[in-house]
């Protein structure tokens, strides 16, 4: 008799727990597809740049290509993608890099040095405070890359290391 009544509970309290996890899976898919449909047009942000000013996204330059690059100058991914930059970047000056880091500012200037990107017109090197911009954007990832066009609308979206001459095909292709 005790058999039966649980197996009842359990036949009723399993379909409810499929359920729930279904209308969390869900929820879940919409509030990431929610996120990810706001990146098709550059979102509004403010950082400070390694020279102390605001940089937010009125300042970008609508008559260049804008890769907006998430990274850690701890991360040996960040690292090599500084330094193939740095080895090519003459042949990117049609580009305007944003390089963003949540480590305090006298790391990021660091790396800029590191890897002699600096001084470069159209790489701007900002700190994200308590990651705001990370979250806000749903990156799960670093290095994470967004590219968008001169229209400022999204190209490419990339998790994790890439070759960045894939980077530049695809923003080439969309000129």
């Amino acid at each position: 008799m005790k058999k039966n009544k649980s197996l009842k509970i359990f036949a009723t309290l399993i379909p409810l727990f499929l359920i729930g996890i279904m209308v969390y899976l869900f929820f879940s898919f919409q509030k990431k597809k929610e996120k990810i449909e706001a990146l098709k047009n550059v979102p509004s942000f403010s950082l400070t740049t390694i020279g102390g000013t605001l940089f937010t996204s009125t300042n970008l330059d609508n008559n260049k290509i804008k890769i907006l690059v998430y990274f850690s100058p701890s991360c040996h991914f960040c690292q090599a993608e500084a330094e193939e930059l740095s080895k090519s970047y003459e042949d990117y000056h049609n580009i305007q890099w944003i390089w963003v880091a949540s480590e305090p500012l006298n790391e990021i200037k660091e790396f800029a040095e590191q890897h002699k990107l600096n001084n470069q017109n159209n790489i701007i090197w900002c700190h994200d405070e308590m990651a705001t911009l990370y979250r806000k954007l749903a990156m799960n990832s670093i290095p994470y890359f967004l590219v968008y066009d001169k229209n400022n609308y999204l190209i490419k979206r990339n998790s994790g290391a890439i070759k960045l001459e894939k980077l530049i095909n695809t923003s080439d292709e969309n000129k």
